[in-house]
Order: C-alpha cells, then sequence, then structure tokens
C-alpha cells in the first residue's frame, strides 16, 4: 500500500490552467450548502467524513454502524454542482476487499481518475463540492482544507484525515505524513465575520461592531496596513519631579494632587486605559503593551510619573520598527538602568565589582533565554538528553562589564558629573573614564577587545545579543503569546521565528515583519478554532477592554486602573522583573503552556464578575479631584433596542463575542435567565445577557 501510496503521489497534477479558468470566470462568493462532518471510531483508531445528513444521523444512532462519534470537526462545502457551478466535485473511495479499511477523498480530478483505476479502491460517490487551491493557496472566500495520512502498520491501519484548523493538523505531525493543502472550503459570512472578530481581538484591544464591518470591507490585510500606518498614541507629556522629595516638594506645587500625579503611575493608566479604549492606533499599543511585558520595569521601584511614561511611549514608538533598536533603547533607558541596577554601574576596582543584574536580564529575559533553541523554540538537547544553556557565568561578568560607565543624564545646567543625580529625561550618558576597558568575553565565543570607547562596547555587544539565534524563537513565541495564544506549536514559532530571521529582503528583527507574520498566520486566522489546547485566558486588562469597547464604553480611564489590581494586574506594576505572570505557565495537571492562567485564583475570579456587574449595572461616576473626569458609561442603547427579541440579543452577542460559538446549553440557559427579567425593561435584560456572557468561561478563555 504504501508503494500505490507513492504512485498516486507521483499522479497527481494539480491542472493549474483549469483551475486559473475557474478563478476567472467564478462568479461573486456563494453561501456554502453543505456541512462536512468529522466522526472517529477508537476501536479502528479511524477519521471518517460526511456530507450526507442521512449518514451523519444513521452514524449518531450507533446502530447499523457502531463505534462512530463525532469529533466537533467540521466544515463548509456545497452540496450539489447547481448550488456553485464553479465548485468541483469531490470522489469518494473505499478501500476494495483488496484494498485498506479506509475512506479517501479527492477534488484533484486526475486524482480521481487514477484512483478509479486502481482495484484497492472503490468509488463510492461525489462526495460534496469544493473549492480548488491554486499553488497551494486557497481564496479569499476559502478556507484551506488539510490532508494527513496515518500509513499505520497494515492495510486496516491506513487512514486519511481531513482538517481546516491549522493547529490540529500541524498536531497530527506526531503520527501521520502532514500532505498539505489538498482544497479549500467555502466561508460563509458568518464564519467570515467570525475570523474578523478574532482578528481584532488579537490585534485591538477589542473588536467593536464599526471595526468588524470594517475589517470585512477592506480585508484583513488592508486593516493591517492601516494600523501600521496610525500615527502614535501619546502618554501625557508629565513634568520632571525630583526623586524622593515628594514631602518637600509637593507642597511648593500648584497640583493639589500632586503625590497622586506625579509620584506615582495613576495618570499614566489613565491614558492607557482611555486610549486603548478609543485611540486609532489599536496594534501599535497592543504590541507596545506586550514588549512591556517582555522588557519589564515596575512603578514599585521607578514610580515616577514621568519617567515610566517615557519608557512606556518607547515601545510605541518603536512598536514596529526593529528588536536591535529597542534593546539599544531599553538598555540607555534610566528607568531601566534605575530598575536593574546599570545605572552608576563602576568599573572593577579593589572594592567594586561591575554589577550583574541588567547583564543577566537581558539575556535570560530580554533576548535568548537560558538554553539553547531550535528553530521552533523547542529546547535543544546534548548527546545524554540534556538542556544546552545559552551562556554561562562568564557571558554573565563579560555583559556586565560592558553596561560599567552608565549614569543619569545630566540636569538642565548641571554640570555632568561621574553619578549624576536620578533623572529620566533623556538617555543615560557615557562617562568614558569609568568605563571598563578590558577585553570582555560575550555569547558565541565573541571577545571584544580592551581599549574601546563606551559607546563602541555597548553598541557591539547589543548586536552580538541581537544576532543570537535564539532571538527569534525566544521573542517571536511570546509575542504569540501576547496576541494569540498561550500555547503555540512549534511549527508557529518556526514560522514566526523565520521572518525575524529574514523579513524577505534581508533585514533581521523587523518588528513589523514578524506582527504581521503572527496575526496572517494559519494558526492565528480561522472562522473556529478546535484544539483543546489552543487559546489563551483573556488578561485581566484585555478582559476589561475587551468587554468595555463592544459595549461604545466612554471613560476616562480611572474605573479600569482601580479594577486592574484587583484582577491581578495592576497596570505597570508588575510584581517583578518576569512579569505579572511566566511564558512557561503551565495549566495545572496539564502539559499546557497557559501564562494568564497564573493569575487565576477564586479571588481575581469573583473580581472579574465584581468587575462586570459594576460596569453593566453599576453607576461609575467621575473622580472628583480630577480635572475633566468623565467616569465610566457603557453604550447600551443598540442592544436594548433587540432585547426585545432574547433570541436575536443573543446571536448578536454570540457573534460580537464569542464568534458564533455559543454552545446549545449556555444559550438555553441564558434564555431562560432572560424569561425572568421583564418584557418591560428592555435596558436590564440587555445587561443580564452581556453580564452572563463575558463572565462566562467560553467569552473569558479567548478562542
Amino acid at each position: 500500500m504504501r508503494d500505490q501510496k507513492a504512485r498516486m503521489r507521483r499522479t497527481v497534477t494539480l491542472v493549474a490552467t483549469f483551475a486559473a479558468l475557474l478563478s476567472a470566470f467564478r462568479a461573486a462568493a456563494l453561501e456554502p450548502t453543505a456541512t462536512v462532518i468529522e466522526f472517529y471510531n477508537a476501536s479502528l483508531n479511524h477519521y471518517f467524513i460526511t456530507a450526507f445528513p442521512e449518514e451523519a444521523a444513521m452514524l449518531d444512532q450507533g446502530i447499523v454502524v457502531p463505534g462512530w462519534i463525532r469529533t466537533g470537526v467540521q466544515w463548509q462545502a456545497w452540496a450539489s454542482a447547481t448550488d456553485n457551478p464553479s465548485a468541483v466535485p469531490v470522489c469518494r473511495f473505499y478501500g476494495s476487499p483488496i484494498g485498506p479499511n479506509s475512506h479517501f477523498y479527492t477534488a484533484d480530478p486526475a486524482e480521481c481518475t487514477f484512483v478509479k483505476q486502481d482495484a484497492a479502491w472503490r468509488f463510492e460517490a461525489i462526495a460534496f463540492y469544493i473549492d480548488v487551491a491554486q499553488n497551494g493557496n486557497c481564496g479569499a472566500d476559502t478556507t484551506p482544507v488539510y490532508r494527513s495520512f496515518a500509513p499505520g502498520t497494515g492495510l486496516t491501519d491506513m487512514n486519511h484525515r481531513y482538517l481546516v484548523d491549522m493547529t490540529m493538523y500541524e498536531h497530527m505531525a506526531a503520527s501521520s505524513i502532514l500532505e498539505g493543502v489538498v482544497m479549500c472550503s467555502p466561508l460563509s459570512s458568518a464564519q467570515k465575520a467570525a475570523d474578523a472578530v478574532r482578528l481584532l481581538e488579537q490585534a485591538t484591544f477589542g473588536p467593536n461592531d464599526d471595526l468588524v464591518a470594517h475589517v470585512l470591507a477592506v480585508g484583513s490585510q488592508a486593516f493591517l496596513d492601516e494600523q501600521f500606518a496610525a500615527p502614535a498614541s501619546a502618554y501625557p507629556a508629565l513634568p520632571y519631579v525630583p526623586a524622593g522629595q515628594q514631602a518637600s516638594f509637593c507642597p511648593t506645587d500648584p497640583d493639589p494632587q500632586c503625590g497622586r500625579d506625579y509620584y506615582s503611575l495613576f495618570l499614566l493608566q489613565n491614558s492607557f486605559f482611555q486610549q486603548a479604549l478609543s485611540a486609532n492606533d489599536q496594534l501599535r499599543q497592543r504590541v507596545a503593551f506586550a514588549l512591556s511585558q517582555i522588557l519589564v520595569t515596575s512603578g514599585l521601584d521607578v514610580n515616577l510619573a514621568y519617567g515610566m511614561g517615557g519608557y512606556q511611549q518607547l515601545f510605541r514608538d518603536n512598536a514596529f520598527g526593529n528588536y536591535e533598536t529597542i534593546l539599544t533603547r531599553v538598555t540607555l533607558s534610566p528607568v531601566m538602568g534605575d530598575y536593574l541596577n546599570m545605572v552608576n554601574n563602576d568599573k572593577p576596582s579593589a572594592t567594586v565589582q561591575p554589577n550583574e543584574n541588567y547583564a543577566r536580564e537581558l539575556l535570560q529575559l530580554f533576548s535568548i533565554g537560558v538554553w539553547m533553541l531550535n528553530a521552533d523554540g523547542t529546547q535543544m538537547r546534548d548527546a545524554s538528553g540534556a538542556p544546552v544553556p545559552s551562556y554561562d557565568q562568564d557571558t554573565i561578568e563579560g555583559f556586565a562589564h560592558v553596561l560599567t560607565g552608565w549614569t543619569y543624564p545630566p540636569l538642565s545646567g548641571a554640570l555632568p558629573r561621574t553619578h549624576n543625580p536620578k533623572n529620566y529625561l533623556a538617555d543615560m550618558s557615557p562617562v568614558d573614564t569609568n568605563h571598563d576597558k578590558g577585553a570582555k568575553q560575550l555569547l558565541a565565543g565573541t571577545v571584544l577587545p580592551g581599549g574601546q570607547a563606551i559607546q563602541d562596547d555597548l553598541a557591539q555587544a547589543i548586536h552580538n545579543v541581537f544576532m543570537h539565534p535564539n532571538v527569534g524563537p525566544f521573542v517571536g513565541k511570546q509575542l504569540i503569546q501576547k496576541l494569540v495564544t498561550g500555547n503555540p506549536t512549534p511549527q508557529y514559532v518556526a514560522r514566526t521565528a523565520a521572518v525575524f530571521n529574514d523579513n524577505g529582503v534581508g533585514v533581521r528583527g523587523d518588528l513589523k515583519a514578524v506582527v504581521r507574520a503572527i496575526l496572517t498566520d494559519p494558526e492565528a486566522r480561522g472562522a473556529v478554532k478546535l484544539d483543546p489546547a489552543y487559546g489563551k485566558l483573556r488578561e485581566p486588562v484585555l478582559f476589561m477592554t475587551g468587554a468595555a469597547r463592544a459595549l461604545g464604553t466612554q471613560s476616562d480611564g480611572v474605573y479600569f486602573g482601580q479594577q486592574a489590581k484587583g484582577l491581578g494586574q495592576n497596570l505597570f506594576y508588575p510584581p517583578s522583573v518576569f512579569n505579572y505572570y511566566p511564558p512557561t505557565y503551565l495549566l495545572p495537571d496539564t502539559e499546557i503552556v497557559a501564562p494568564e492562567f497564573a493569575l487565576a485564583n477564586s479571588s481575581t475570579a469573583i473580581n472579574r464578575y465584581n468587575f462586570a456587574n459594576t460596569l453593566l449595572f453599576g453607576t461609575i461616576a467621575p473622580l472628583p479631584t480630577l480635572p475633566g473626569a468623565t467616569g465610566t458609561t457603557p453604550a447600551l442603547a443598540s442592544l436594548s433596542s433587540i432585547a426585545g427579541d432574547p433570541a436575536a440579543l443573543l446571536d448578536k452577542l454570540d457573534a460580537q463575542l464569542l464568534h458564533g460559538t455559543m454552545p446549545a446549553s449556555m444559550r438555553g440557559a441564558i434564555l431562560t435567565a432572560l424569561a425572568a427579567v421583564p418584557a418591560t425593561d428592555l435596558l436590564t435584560r440587555a445587561k443580564t445577557a452581556v453580564y452572563l456572557v463575558v463572565t462566562s468561561p467560553q467569552y473569558q478563555v479567548e478562542r
């Protein structure tokens, strides 16, 4: 049978001319008319698909042919040639008495003709009608159908599987041969809308009706182009205040809330949430937020608003730039210098050794990680199976010596000193006389020569880190986790790392190209995600903004800043350099990486309910001591207007918040709850429906 399979592969052609003609004369996208349903038989370890409703019903009954159960996998096609004249028939075969105990499907006319002539297969029927790929690619109104082949140990073990979920397909690599795209499943209007919602969950702080309509009108690529071109939102320009002098400085300052406004990050939190809810540069803000959780500083140590504002702005300004630039800017930031002890790091002497803190975290957390990685992010192993370290203590010491001689920028009008007083208004200043001039051990056996200027040492050391092969998979995987899914497959990581290594025109570290690759990857896109390990818990900030943006909420940001702490993510105050949660956190009792679940406990779970309850049913008044405060107000009129029809209300919330995946049991429970609300109180009905959806596990776990 293996020879037969190889012969089939050699004979198959793509008939490109035929496909091109189909494309040229193809009518406007037609709604699919058939659903292809997958079944699994555990005793046979076989998958089977059918688009015939009567056959699916028979298998569900389990009487005539027992042992088959639905897997939850299904996708769309056309039931007949008249439903879409440009669709092609899919031939369905079953192994003859001398062939495999399995079914085989093909949309390739040449392959169909060949298999009909093979005595090992019996042609059964035209299974359904489908679109075809051109050069391995599916059109805008379709999604790829991937085929895998499990050869087994004999004829009865052989089986094919057909999937539209790339994550599930790639997981089949453990037991099957991945054969690639074999046909293209048409997308319904609802499915296209579902993917637009999912894209906006990944690329913004939450979908709303207007943006969903816009993405559907212009397409995902054009939407991303608009986002890449959008100017960066700015944090407020806050004045310099002397560090540690609140008690003496604030009585002389005209701001009656001086301590709150300048010696805490209150105003920055407000600005963040205001812009997350309403600013146009949504993708830039999302990427900047992700980068700030990789290259971490914290208000627990640096709580001067003007300083942290400048540090966070760094990520917005460079979110679509080059990662080497970000590493350099972060390294020279006095906020980072203060947080991880690089500022005023003296050259060695009889009583002083350079501080290793920033050198260690630059390698461990900001660039390469502690273990050598394969291109797909998996750990390299030595001959004994042990992970291979990516650096050693000598390397840390080498970088610590590179990082000597930098101090705060001098205050305006002050003379430069070896150790300038604390100031976050500009990059750190070099003091060449306080820089170690000796040779220094870096990564990959590189040694910086002695006698170089302080700026040259730093630039060459950052470049040495940036060029390490770990950076692409290490940083790329974390960006995938922050934007798309907590447990990406190695293949997804490898594709992202390849773009980090080369954006297509020879540039390494191009974050614009990396972000585009992450958001357009087949594992990110799709109408529905069925792999059980796919997705992520909405971290508190995204949980709040997602619900608020769906409701068109107007806010001065104060309520969200207050609530974030109780949800476990006090904005700009991560508890350590390891962020609010580690990227390697495993869902308890599983091997599934689920970073945000590290914040999940009974207290934060209850506080999520309380947040939603107050947002929907409470009154969030303006803070009297904040000039221009507006409070927070969701817009519920559009939902109230359809709440007289509970089914229509749930249809809208299902599409807007759950991409059309609301289970029947959940829908039934919510309809029962809505029936208890008087039909005369449509506003309460709308609020109740939203509350029950946004507090549900189906919403809180983004898939």
